[in-house]
């Protein structure tokens, strides 16, 4: 089981955290958790699988459920509990088969969204590189029928497994329901960087109360990290 309970791996997640790019950024912290150690073949896993990887990280390093936080159009601000297990156990799709067996729609990687980002046409991007006729061949977006997208966007979103998941909940305040996607990689960047200045702060006080190096304060356990915190605290006084 991979967790970001050492300290090293938390904090080259969160360093990885701030430059990736969104559409990348679920694989990009996988490989930096030493959960994918090929970023090239995690860029090319689907979506969903990525989001329920993501998933799974989060919950064991960090406990279940998670505080999130929702905006009502009203103004109400709601905390809500959310679980991530179940999200974790969601299956993921990588083809499916949509207008009678014409169509096969693959589910988007985020290579996919990458390419999606520097094209002018998003959708008709997503849709050239995702959707192939039964001979296998790309099937241009233009050519499709209304039918056919409906089609292709309900195989897309239930292909997509975890990283399609929407949060509702009534809003106490108006009593409307609120709705919001859930962005697994992006709940999982908040909570690394919550943990991560109290790790950079260890590192500090040691560095300065002992001299030693940031790899050296990284590698000791966590109870002898404790203990020489403590002794430099009793130092300072």
């Amino acid at each position: 089981m991979t967790t970001l309970d050492d300290p090293g791996r938390l904090l080259a997640v969160w360093e990885a955290a701030a430059t990736a790019p969104p559409a990348a950024r679920g694989p990009v912290l996988l490989h930096a958790a030493g959960l994918l150690p090929d970023l090239d073949a995690a860029l090319d896993l689907p979506v969903g699988t990525v989001a329920a990887l993501a998933a799974r990280l989060s919950v064991d390093s960090f406990g279940d459920p998670v505080d999130a936080v929702l905006t009502c159009g009203c103004g109400e601000v709601l905390d809500v509990a959310l679980p991530l297990e179940p999200v974790a156990g969601l299956p993921a799709g990588v083809t499916g088969t949509v207008a009678g067996g014409a169509l096969r729609v693959r589910a988007p990687t985020a290579r996919d969204l990458l390419a999606a980002g520097r094209s002018g046409d998003p959708l008709g991007t997503l849709l050239a590189r995702c959707v192939r006729d039964a001979a296998d061949r790309p099937v241009a977006p233009a050519e499709l029928t209304a039918d056919q997208r409906r089609a292709v966007d309900a195989a897309a979103e239930e292909l997509a497994g975890a990283a399609a998941v929407v949060l509702r909940t009534r809003c106490p305040g108006c009593g409307e329901t609120v709705v919001a996607a859930l962005d697994v990689a992006e709940l999982l960047c908040e909570r690394v960087a919550g943990r991560a200045p109290a790790v950079l702060a260890e590192v500090a006080t040691l560095a300065a109360a002992y001299g030693w190096a940031e790899a050296d304060i990284l590698g000791l356990p966590a109870g002898r990290r404790r203990a020489y915190l403590a002794l430099a605290a009793r130092r300072a006084v």
